[in-house]
């Protein structure tokens, strides 16, 4: 997945070969394996168009994830239609969508549901990362792509490092390092920020970071939810090659772009995006939630609810049943024949 996982409209083309590459494999095993159902997780410009070699070679379907027809491309409905036997959702307000158009779907959940406050293992997230108990701590998630760090990872360290000047006592700035931090880091302006806000960088797993944090800056996407989940103030932030961005703005119908506040239907977290994605705006947003104690307190009240959003815990394990009780209905055995 690491080869394939691209974001924005020129980092596909980029990509291409090996997209190719991880496509033929796919498709070389769709073909040995007769008795198998394909379960493709995401990713819909590759997994759309595989699942439709799946429905032709009689596979049946089981898709996890709903392309976000709800935010842009909405025509996709026709082909998950046609081509999936049973979708699996993350969020709740989707089942309303595959309802009205025809598409057998089950309300799985979200991972981060399972996520919520909890102070044992903030101070013990503390400890490990060596916070004292009167330090501030800010947690930067630039993203997991080499093209979000790129264009997240400067203005959230200069957002750090005008934060980390103003705030009273001892701030300190840990970056989330998901792989591609390293190689960024050394890159034009960011290596003077990282130079003088001199950041712990911490791989792996982001949650221990976050429930360490007092304040986090991150780049839209699941992280958002997490974020949200666990009780961490935040400001969400945006911003793609200019391209990218002119062809989304002419796609995407939604007023916001943070997942946190688009499941809650409402702007809880201050969203930066592109232009405004600056470190003094991003740092001006953060400012007013450590400096308002009011303000984050809303944020963590609306907040609080996310997780029973989400689902709760046990999204995979509801995930594995609903594929159980797909091969045990034997819908997965009539597949094939409905389609011929």
């Amino acid at each position: 997945m690491e080869s394939v996982a691209v974001m924005g409209f020129g980092g596909v083309v980029r990509h291409l070969p090996a997209i190719r590459r991880a496509r033929a494999r796919v498709l070389d095993l769709l073909e040995q394996t007769p008795d198998s159902i394909f379960l493709p997780i995401d990713s819909p410009g590759l997994n759309l168009g595989l699942a439709r070699v799946a429905h032709r070679l009689g596979r049946p379907v089981v898709y996890y994830v709903l392309p976000q027809i709800w935010a842009w491309g909405y025509g996709r409905i026709r082909r998950i239609r046609e081509d999936v036997d049973l979708m699996l959702l993350l969020f709740r307000f989707e089942e309303a969508i595959c309802q009205r158009e025809g598409v057998a779907a089950r309300w799985v959940g979200h991972p981060a549901g399972a996520l919520e406050p909890d102070p044992a293992k903030r101070d013990e997230a503390r400890r490990a990362l060596e916070i004292d108990p009167e330090d501030m701590l800010i947690a930067l998630l630039p993203g997991s792509r080499k093209g979000e760090v790129r264009h997240h990872l400067a203005p959230m360290l200069d957002a750090a490092l005008r934060l980390s000047s103003h705030a009273p006592g001892r701030v300190r700035v840990a970056v989330s390092d998901a792989g591609p931090v390293e190689e960024e880091r050394a890159r034009g302006s960011v290596r003077g920020l990282w130079d003088s806000l001199r950041p712990m960088q911490v791989r792996g797993e982001s949650e221990a970071l976050l429930r360490a944090a007092d304040l986090a800056l991150v780049a839209s996407g699941t992280a958002t939810l997490e974020t949200a989940s666990i009780g961490v103030p935040l400001v969400i932030v945006y911003k793609t090659s200019a391209l990218n961005f002119a062809i989304a703005r002419r796609l995407v119908r939604l007023p916001r772009i943070g997942l946190a506040n688009i499941v809650m239907g409402q702007d809880v977290a201050p969203e930066r995006i592109q232009d405004a994605a600056t470190g003094a705006s991003i740092a001006a947003a953060a400012a007013k939630l450590l400096e308002e104690p009011a303000e984050r307190e809303r944020q963590r009240s609306i907040f609080a609810g996310l997780h029973e959003r989400l689902g709760g815990a046990g999204a995979a394990e509801r995930a594995a049943d609903a594929i159980l009780d797909f091969v045990q209905s034997g819908r997965a055995a009539q597949a094939p024949a409905a389609r011929g």
